[in-house]
């Protein structure tokens, strides 16, 4: 018997944490449907009382960029939520599968699983959008929205048509959500309460001690923070250092890879530790 990974043990899993969460989910979507579809009608509504067009293609798809960003995070911080009180905890940790699929049946909810259940809810709120646009202004050509215009093809610069001007620019921000939804696992996997709010806190601290550790060495060095700049553009524009701004968002997504498998990994250690610490 394999006692670390089987598929049919871990569907088992999977198909258990959907029965018993179902309710939770389902109020989690609403939720989530809810708010996209107040956010589009808010602007359509807009778009119409000033006489514009609503059919805002680019707009719309920034705007679920946004929101994929935020309910992404969010639901990642959810995780660990059957280790927050004491009698699920148990029955989380007693569970007769490994420590291995019990991590991975709560990864794939809230990374591939919320993926899913995000666009079905936009789909949907946009459906919302186009009937409501057609109710009020019936003589408008109010169309859903085009995920062909998501990621520009070209090499050139497009900010009218396009919600990614070039592929590297969309890789380097998938690649920064998959870090950042890594980020906020591994603060579930730390924090069973209120992990959200501790994890963007911990956030926040660590990016404004990294400015202003990077701020005193600058002191230190040069002396002169304000002029700092100044001397670093020539050397940044030297030959050398001549790349496309897409060769930048090319090797800042290779980055981000790396770290986002090592929150992942820290966070299914930090697992197993819970385990080992609750049955000493």
């Amino acid at each position: 018997m394999n006692n670390i990974f089987n598929f049919k043990r871990f569907g088992l899993v999977l198909s258990k944490d959907f029965r018993e969460n179902r309710k939770k989910y389902l109020l989690q979507w609403l939720t989530m449907f809810g708010i996209i579809t107040v956010v589009f009608m808010l602007y359509s509504y807009r778009a119409l009382q000033g006489n514009h067009n609503p059919d805002f293609n680019q707009v719309f798809l920034q705007m679920s960029s946004f929101l994929f960003l935020g309910f992404g995070v969010f639901f990642a911080s959810t995780s660990m939520n059957s280790m927050r009180e004491k009698t699920s905890r148990i029955a989380y940790l007693t569970m007769p599968a490994s420590n291995l699929e019990k991590y991975l049946s709560r990864w794939l909810i809230v990374t591939i699983g919320f993926i899913i259940f995000f666009f079905i809810a936009l789909w949907m709120a946009d459906a919302v959008r186009v009937v409501y646009c057609h109710y009020r202004n019936p003589e408008l050509d109010i169309r859903f929205l085009d995920f062909t215009k998501l990621v520009n093809p070209e090499e050139t610069i497009n900010f009218r048509v396009y919600a990614f001007f070039s592929k590297e620019f969309f890789a380097f921000c998938l690649c920064l959500y998959f870090f950042l939804q890594s980020l906020f696992i591994l603060g579930a996997a730390f924090w069973q309460k209120a992990s959200f709010v501790k994890t963007f806190s911990a956030i926040v601290v660590l990016v404004i001690l990294f400015y202003f550790i990077n701020w005193g060495m600058i002191k230190i060095v040069h002396h002169d923070f304000d002029n700092f700049g100044n001397q670093l553009g020539p050397f940044l524009t030297a030959k050398f250092f001549d790349f496309s701004e897409n060769i930048f968002f090319l090797i800042g997504a290779c980055l981000f890879i790396p770290f986002t498998f090592f929150n992942w990994i820290v966070a299914f250690f930090r697992l197993r530790e819970s385990e080992i610490i609750k049955r000493l």
